[in-house]
């Protein structure tokens, strides 16, 4: 297990600002900048993007503890819990290159299906899962309106996102194995 494995939302979030960063700039043959925050001065030419990170959720899937083998011996390690980060990708630009700007966001993450990590993050995000999927979720008004207000930022083209992961346990749990096994056999008088 990587000690940092708690870092994996920072991950994942990072990992998504990448994707769309390279994805609109070899798509719109200009740089357009991936905030993690709203600013005001993301509406200015040539735009910006926001991934904001508004909600978590319990998924399902195989929750049994884990089995490891490490130079210290053997081990199992408690049940990971495996969640569902919900982002919001929203797109800021002078109308309508804000609608352009959703229409590259759209298009990266249906191309890129799964979270594109590097480094570090390898081990953080992807630690025996594999990489984690990306699954999109339109947003209606009504619903796009509150996330808004909750996020204190004003309305924009954008849509939702889910991404899957896993949160493993710290603890852990050493393996004895037993070596040798010697049986005695003894007659009783009775």
């Amino acid at each position: 297990m990587h000690e940092h494995q708690y870092r994996v939302m920072k991950h994942i979030t990072l990992a998504l600002g990448r994707t769309l960063e390279a994805s609109a700039a070899e798509a719109l043959g200009k740089k357009v900048r991936v905030a993690y925050e709203y600013s005001p001065d993301l509406k200015k030419a040539p735009g910006g993007f926001t991934v904001l990170h508004c909600g978590l959720a319990r998924r399902g899937g195989n929750a049994d503890r884990e089995y490891e083998r490490t130079s210290e011996g053997e081990r199992f390690r408690n049940p990971p819990v495996l969640l569902r980060a919900r982002y919001v990708v929203s797109c800021w630009a002078p109308s309508p290159d804000d609608q352009e700007l959703l229409g590259v966001a759209l298009r990266t993450f249906h191309d890129h299906a799964e979270v594109e990590v590097q480094g570090e993050e390898e081990a953080t995000v992807a630690p025996y899962e594999g990489r984690p999927t990306i699954e999109m979720e339109a947003l209606g008004f009504d619903e796009h309106k509150k996330v808004a207000e909750a996020l204190g930022i004003p309305l924009a083209p954008s849509v939702a996102y889910w991404v899957d992961f896993v949160i493993q346990s710290g603890r852990t749990t050493p393996i004895k194995r037993v070596r040798e096994r010697v049986m005695d056999f003894k007659k009783i008088d009775g």
